[in-house]
């Protein structure tokens, strides 16, 4: 009788599922590292965004003290008297106008004669929109 030999082939699949296996989880494993690469990426350029917000921040605080110093009352009074020879109004009246009968107003120089009919005279309804009262606050 012969004696049979070792077969050490396998007719099993085994082998090919353990390969696929292992290419699965060697390409996870790199589309891993990668999104950690580009979470990397992206956490560096949020670090360069906030160093430059603050820094911006800085500039800003910078500007806004040297306008403030620019516009103080002392800094534009000592402007006015030194550069623009400007002095301090010695001689104020106080003038005090009358209303008329149409509602205009007029000091001591009320205007006579003809010039007093067409001072007095009102504005046409499309002129109205022209003429306005003057305010301090304009």
């Amino acid at each position: 009788m012969k004696t049979r030999s070792p077969n050490h082939k396998k007719n099993s699949g085994h082998s090919v599922f353990c390969i696929l296996c292992l290419l699965g989880v060697l390409i996870l494993t790199l589309c891993l590292g990668s999104i950690r690469v580009y979470g990397l990426y992206l956490e560096y350029r949020l670090a360069d965004c906030a160093v430059k917000i603050e820094s911006e921040g800085d500039e800003y605080a910078m500007l806004e003290e040297a306008q403030a110093a620019l516009l103080s009352p002392s800094r534009i009074y000592n402007y006015a008297r030194s550069e623009l020879n400007m002095v301090a109004a010695s001689k104020t009246e106080t003038i005090k106008l009358l209303p008329d009968s149409y509602g205009r107003q007029y000091g001591d120089n009320a205007p006579q004669g003809e010039n007093a009919v067409n001072a007095a005279r009102r504005p046409g309804r499309f002129s109205r929109i022209f003429v306005g009262a003057a305010n301090a606050k304009e």
